[in-house]
């Protein structure tokens, strides 16, 4: 299949520096083409990890169309028995996913600049060594329009995580305060946190 000029300024886009988070893992086998179902700067990357297999599909629009989305980078901070053990979870309690904390690096940027979409949660099932199907959207919006809705897509075990997708600001992004809602769902089970970054 030929890639398209505008595929491989995504290719050069997720290439750039990610610093803040040196110590993620990146996901570098990557499927590029084009966003389904977006529209206006809309980008996709894929993401393979370790154990998992997974897509990141969705776009930016409005203020940050032009942007790019860079590497998903992941780490797990704790395992299914330390997660358990923290939590008090039992296996009565059927499928949990709790979004501990969510938040965006750096908290004030310039356009041109990278911002790191954040959230650690965990997920817990009744078996230990159960994988479920994870859906993660992170949902930017700047003065309550729409700009972002990049969703990543995989399969993950039990434990507590931390992840990451860079999102590179065009050149010309609006000014302003942007608010994220990040959503992590597993099956009927879902959770949410909020972060925000400024466009100085």
């Amino acid at each position: 299949m030929r890639m398209t000029s505008g595929m491989l300024a995504v290719v050069l886009v997720m290439t750039l520096g990610l610093s803040g988070c040196a110590t993620m893992e990146e996901h570098q086998k990557t499927t590029i083409g084009a966003g389904a179902g977006a529209v206006g700067g809309a980008l996709l990357g894929g993401l393979i990890g370790k154990n998992t297999t997974g897509v990141v599909v969705g776009g930016l629009v409005g203020a940050l169309a032009g942007g790019g989305i860079g590497y998903y980078m992941d780490r797990q901070d704790k395992t299914a028995a330390q997660a358990k053990a923290d939590t008090g979870y039992s296996p009565a309690q059927g499928v949990v996913v709790r979004v501990e904390s969510a938040k965006a690096e750096p908290v004030s940027i310039a356009p041109g600049g990278t911002v790191n979409l954040g959230v650690t949660y965990t997920l817990l099932t009744p078996t230990a060594a159960q994988t479920m199907k994870v859906t993660e959207t992170r949902e930017v919006r700047h003065n309550g329009a729409l700009v972002a809705n990049p969703t990543t897509q995989f399969t993950r075990g039990n434990g507590t995580f931390t992840a990451a997708l860079p999102i590179t600001l065009p050149a010309n992004a609006g000014k302003g305060s942007y608010e994220v809602t990040t959503t992590v769902m597993v099956g009927d089970r879902s959770s949410r946190g909020m972060s925000s970054f400024t466009v100085k």
